[in-house]
Protein backbone atom coordinates (compact mmCIF):
# COMPACT_ATOMS: atom_id res chain seq x y z
CA UNK A 1 0.00 0.00 0.00
CA UNK A 2 1.54 3.29 -1.03
CA UNK A 3 -0.17 5.08 1.84
CA UNK A 4 1.14 2.69 4.47
CA UNK A 5 1.62 4.20 7.93
CA UNK A 6 0.50 7.61 6.69
CA UNK A 7 -2.96 7.91 8.24
CA UNK A 8 -3.29 11.03 10.35
CA UNK A 9 -3.76 10.91 14.08
CA UNK A 10 -7.03 12.59 15.00
CA UNK A 11 -9.49 12.66 17.87
CA UNK A 12 -11.73 10.40 15.77
CA UNK A 13 -8.90 7.98 14.84
CA UNK A 14 -6.18 8.24 17.51
CA UNK A 15 -2.74 6.79 17.02
CA UNK A 16 -1.23 4.31 19.49
CA UNK A 17 2.35 4.44 20.79
CA UNK A 18 3.78 1.76 23.08
CA UNK A 19 7.05 2.54 24.87
CA UNK A 20 8.80 -0.69 25.95
CA UNK A 21 11.38 0.26 28.57
CA UNK A 22 14.19 -2.06 29.60
CA UNK A 23 14.44 -1.80 33.40
CA UNK A 24 17.01 -4.56 33.89
CA UNK A 25 19.89 -4.26 36.34
CA UNK A 26 22.40 -3.15 33.71
CA UNK A 27 20.35 0.03 33.12
CA UNK A 28 22.04 1.29 36.32
CA UNK A 29 25.28 1.88 34.35
CA UNK A 30 26.40 5.52 34.05
CA UNK A 31 25.27 7.18 30.84
CA UNK A 32 24.97 10.98 30.48
CA UNK A 33 24.38 14.25 32.35
CA UNK A 34 25.30 12.52 35.63
CA UNK A 35 22.46 10.09 35.04
CA UNK A 36 22.45 6.35 34.55
CA UNK A 37 20.78 4.69 31.56
CA UNK A 38 17.48 4.17 33.40
CA UNK A 39 17.32 7.78 34.62
CA UNK A 40 18.16 9.25 31.22
CA UNK A 41 15.69 6.97 29.38
CA UNK A 42 12.90 7.95 31.81
CA UNK A 43 13.77 11.63 31.36
CA UNK A 44 13.52 11.35 27.55
CA UNK A 45 10.20 9.45 27.70
CA UNK A 46 8.71 11.92 30.21
CA UNK A 47 9.80 14.81 27.98
CA UNK A 48 8.39 13.10 24.89
CA UNK A 49 4.97 12.59 26.48
CA UNK A 50 4.93 16.20 27.66
CA UNK A 51 5.79 17.33 24.12
CA UNK A 52 2.95 15.18 22.75
CA UNK A 53 0.61 16.82 25.27
CA UNK A 54 1.76 20.31 24.20
CA UNK A 55 1.56 19.53 20.47
CA UNK A 56 -1.97 18.18 20.86
CA UNK A 57 -3.27 20.99 23.06
CA UNK A 58 -5.76 23.53 21.91
CA UNK A 59 -5.74 26.20 24.59
CA UNK A 60 -6.46 24.40 27.87
CA UNK A 61 -7.91 21.35 26.13
CA UNK A 62 -5.70 18.35 25.37
CA UNK A 63 -6.97 16.51 22.31
CA UNK A 64 -6.84 12.73 22.55
CA UNK A 65 -5.18 12.13 19.22
CA UNK A 66 -2.93 9.43 20.63
CA UNK A 67 -3.15 6.66 23.22
CA UNK A 68 0.13 5.87 25.02
CA UNK A 69 1.25 2.76 26.88
CA UNK A 70 4.45 2.68 28.94
CA UNK A 71 5.54 -0.90 29.62
CA UNK A 72 8.55 -1.62 31.83
CA UNK A 73 10.29 -4.97 31.77
CA UNK A 74 12.60 -6.43 34.41
CA UNK A 75 12.11 -3.53 36.83
CA UNK A 76 9.97 -5.32 39.40
CA UNK A 77 12.59 -8.08 39.55
CA UNK A 78 13.30 -11.19 37.48
CA UNK A 79 11.07 -11.56 34.41
CA UNK A 80 8.50 -8.95 35.42
CA UNK A 81 6.52 -7.03 32.81
CA UNK A 82 4.70 -4.00 34.21
CA UNK A 83 2.02 -1.86 32.57
CA UNK A 84 3.33 1.37 34.09
CA UNK A 85 0.59 3.43 32.48
CA UNK A 86 -1.82 3.16 29.54
CA UNK A 87 -3.97 6.21 28.87
CA UNK A 88 -5.11 8.82 26.42
CA UNK A 89 -2.99 11.98 26.37
CA UNK A 90 -5.49 14.08 28.33
CA UNK A 91 -5.28 11.61 31.26
CA UNK A 92 -1.48 11.87 31.26
CA UNK A 93 -1.80 15.66 31.25
CA UNK A 94 -4.33 15.69 34.11
CA UNK A 95 -2.68 13.08 36.34
CA UNK A 96 1.13 12.99 36.39
CA UNK A 97 2.78 10.88 39.12
CA UNK A 98 4.34 14.10 40.39
CA UNK A 99 5.83 17.37 39.14
CA UNK A 100 9.61 17.70 39.17
CA UNK A 101 11.39 21.05 39.23
CA UNK A 102 14.30 21.10 36.82
CA UNK A 103 16.89 23.78 36.18
CA UNK A 104 16.91 24.88 32.56
CA UNK A 105 19.30 27.31 30.87
CA UNK A 106 17.63 29.82 28.55
CA UNK A 107 18.85 32.88 26.66
CA UNK A 108 18.69 36.17 28.54
CA UNK A 109 18.31 38.01 25.23
CA UNK A 110 21.72 39.66 25.55
CA UNK A 111 23.97 36.81 24.51
CA UNK A 112 24.10 35.20 27.95
CA UNK A 113 22.25 32.37 29.66
CA UNK A 114 20.11 32.43 32.76
CA UNK A 115 18.90 29.45 34.74
CA UNK A 116 15.18 29.11 35.29
CA UNK A 117 13.07 26.54 37.10
CA UNK A 118 11.07 24.38 34.74
CA UNK A 119 8.24 22.21 35.98
CA UNK A 120 8.09 18.81 34.35
CA UNK A 121 5.28 16.31 34.88
CA UNK A 122 6.66 12.80 35.54
CA UNK A 123 4.93 9.64 34.27
CA UNK A 124 7.62 6.98 34.63
CA UNK A 125 10.24 6.67 37.37
CA UNK A 126 13.64 5.10 36.61
CA UNK A 127 14.13 1.47 37.63
CA UNK A 128 17.11 -0.82 37.10
CA UNK A 129 16.57 -4.16 38.69
CA UNK A 130 15.89 -7.56 37.13
CA UNK A 131 16.62 -9.50 33.96
CA UNK A 132 15.73 -8.51 30.38
CA UNK A 133 12.48 -10.35 29.53
CA UNK A 134 12.11 -8.65 26.14
CA UNK A 135 10.17 -11.57 24.68
CA UNK A 136 7.58 -11.34 27.46
CA UNK A 137 7.39 -7.56 27.02
CA UNK A 138 6.78 -7.94 23.28
CA UNK A 139 4.13 -10.63 23.99
CA UNK A 140 2.34 -8.18 26.28
CA UNK A 141 2.58 -5.43 23.63
CA UNK A 142 1.17 -7.88 21.08
CA UNK A 143 -1.90 -8.48 23.29
CA UNK A 144 -2.38 -4.72 23.69
CA UNK A 145 -2.17 -4.19 19.93
CA UNK A 146 -4.57 -7.07 19.21
CA UNK A 147 -7.12 -5.56 21.61
CA UNK A 148 -6.65 -2.11 20.10
CA UNK A 149 -7.03 -3.31 16.50
CA UNK A 150 -10.22 -5.23 17.34
CA UNK A 151 -11.78 -2.02 18.64
CA UNK A 152 -10.17 0.40 16.19
CA UNK A 153 -9.38 -1.33 12.89
CA UNK A 154 -9.54 1.96 10.94
CA UNK A 155 -6.99 3.80 13.08
CA UNK A 156 -3.35 4.56 12.24
CA UNK A 157 -1.10 1.50 12.59
CA UNK A 158 0.36 1.28 16.14
CA UNK A 159 4.03 1.99 16.85
CA UNK A 160 6.27 0.27 19.42
CA UNK A 161 9.42 2.08 20.58
CA UNK A 162 11.66 -0.35 22.46
CA UNK A 163 14.56 1.12 24.46
CA UNK A 164 17.07 -1.44 25.75
CA UNK A 165 20.75 -1.72 26.56
CA UNK A 166 21.13 -5.35 25.63
CA UNK A 167 19.90 -8.73 24.56
CA UNK A 168 16.97 -10.61 26.02
CA UNK A 169 18.50 -12.57 28.90
CA UNK A 170 19.92 -15.89 27.76
CA UNK A 171 18.31 -18.06 30.45
CA UNK A 172 15.26 -20.16 29.68
CA UNK A 173 17.47 -22.19 27.26
CA UNK A 174 17.78 -19.23 24.94
CA UNK A 175 14.01 -19.30 24.47
CA UNK A 176 13.63 -15.63 25.39
CA UNK A 177 15.63 -14.65 22.32
CA UNK A 178 13.53 -16.88 20.06
CA UNK A 179 10.34 -15.63 21.69
CA UNK A 180 11.30 -11.98 21.14
CA UNK A 181 12.11 -12.70 17.48
CA UNK A 182 8.93 -14.71 16.84
CA UNK A 183 6.57 -12.29 18.58
CA UNK A 184 8.15 -9.23 16.91
CA UNK A 185 7.60 -10.82 13.49
CA UNK A 186 3.97 -11.62 14.43
CA UNK A 187 3.33 -8.01 15.48
CA UNK A 188 4.88 -6.65 12.27
CA UNK A 189 2.68 -9.02 10.23
CA UNK A 190 -0.63 -7.69 11.60
CA UNK A 191 -2.71 -6.07 8.86
CA UNK A 192 -4.47 -2.76 9.35
CA UNK A 193 -5.99 -0.40 6.82
CA UNK A 194 -2.91 1.77 7.46
CA UNK A 195 -0.35 -1.01 6.88
CA UNK A 196 1.53 -3.03 9.52
CA UNK A 197 2.37 -2.00 13.08
CA UNK A 198 5.92 -0.65 13.39
CA UNK A 199 8.67 -1.65 15.82
CA UNK A 200 11.51 0.84 16.30
CA UNK A 201 14.44 -0.18 18.53
CA UNK A 202 16.90 2.05 20.35
CA UNK A 203 19.93 0.22 21.74
CA UNK A 204 21.82 2.21 24.38
CA UNK A 205 25.38 0.99 24.50
CA UNK A 206 28.77 2.18 25.58
CA UNK A 207 31.90 2.29 23.56
CA UNK A 208 31.38 0.65 20.19
CA UNK A 209 30.62 2.92 17.21
CA UNK A 210 27.12 4.33 16.96
CA UNK A 211 25.08 3.36 13.92
CA UNK A 212 21.60 4.45 12.92
CA UNK A 213 19.05 3.59 10.25
CA UNK A 214 21.30 0.92 8.72
CA UNK A 215 19.89 -1.07 5.80
CA UNK A 216 21.96 -4.20 6.41
CA UNK A 217 23.30 -5.94 9.48
CA UNK A 218 26.69 -6.17 7.75
CA UNK A 219 27.40 -2.65 9.05
CA UNK A 220 26.80 -3.72 12.66
CA UNK A 221 29.52 -4.77 15.08
CA UNK A 222 27.89 -6.63 17.92
CA UNK A 223 25.30 -9.33 18.50
CA UNK A 224 23.01 -7.00 20.45
CA UNK A 225 22.83 -4.67 17.48
CA UNK A 226 22.29 -7.50 14.99
CA UNK A 227 19.50 -8.98 17.07
CA UNK A 228 17.64 -5.68 17.49
CA UNK A 229 18.14 -4.89 13.79
CA UNK A 230 16.37 -8.17 12.98
CA UNK A 231 13.25 -7.11 14.94
CA UNK A 232 13.08 -3.52 13.60
CA UNK A 233 10.63 -2.39 10.91
CA UNK A 234 11.71 -0.93 7.60
CA UNK A 235 11.03 2.80 7.72
CA UNK A 236 7.88 3.67 5.73
CA UNK A 237 7.91 6.64 3.34
CA UNK A 238 5.85 8.85 5.70
CA UNK A 239 8.47 8.40 8.41
CA UNK A 240 11.37 9.11 6.04
CA UNK A 241 10.01 12.63 5.67
CA UNK A 242 9.84 12.93 9.48
CA UNK A 243 13.44 11.71 9.78
CA UNK A 244 14.49 14.50 7.40
CA UNK A 245 12.72 17.06 9.61
CA UNK A 246 14.72 15.77 12.58
CA UNK A 247 17.95 16.12 10.58
CA UNK A 248 18.38 12.35 10.26
CA UNK A 249 19.45 10.72 7.02
CA UNK A 250 17.64 7.59 5.85
CA UNK A 251 18.51 5.11 3.10
CA UNK A 252 16.07 3.35 0.79
CA UNK A 253 15.80 0.21 2.97
CA UNK A 254 16.73 1.65 6.37
CA UNK A 255 15.35 -0.02 9.48
CA UNK A 256 13.97 1.99 12.41
CA UNK A 257 16.93 1.19 14.59
CA UNK A 258 19.85 2.83 16.36
CA UNK A 259 22.77 0.98 17.96
CA UNK A 260 24.99 2.27 20.78
CA UNK A 261 22.94 5.46 20.83
CA UNK A 262 24.60 8.53 22.26
CA UNK A 263 22.32 10.70 24.44
CA UNK A 264 21.52 13.24 21.69
CA UNK A 265 20.77 10.43 19.24
CA UNK A 266 18.45 8.70 21.71
CA UNK A 267 16.46 11.95 22.05
CA UNK A 268 16.29 12.42 18.25
CA UNK A 269 15.32 8.81 17.68
CA UNK A 270 12.48 8.82 20.23
CA UNK A 271 11.22 12.14 18.83
CA UNK A 272 11.27 10.59 15.35
CA UNK A 273 9.53 7.38 16.46
CA UNK A 274 6.79 9.19 18.35
CA UNK A 275 6.16 11.82 15.68
CA UNK A 276 3.52 9.78 13.90
CA UNK A 277 5.61 9.89 10.76
CA UNK A 278 4.91 13.43 9.79
CA UNK A 279 3.11 16.26 11.44
CA UNK A 280 0.10 13.97 11.37
CA UNK A 281 -2.42 16.02 13.20
CA UNK A 282 -5.96 16.49 11.98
Amino acid sequence: MSNSNSKQWSSATPGYIIFLVDQSGSMAEKYAENKNKAEFTSLVINRTINELVNTNSDGEKVKDRVFVSIIGYGGKGGNSVDDVRSDYLSSFADNPLRIEKLKKKVSDGAGGLIEIDEEMPIFIEPLANGLTPMGDALSFAKQLIEGWLQKKPENPAPVIINVSDGMPYSGNNGNELNKALTVAKEIMAFQTTDGNPLIFNAHIGNGVPESMFEDSEAALYDDHAKFLFSISSSIPAAYKAAAGKHGLSVKENSRGFVSNAKPETLIQFINFGSSGGSDRIA
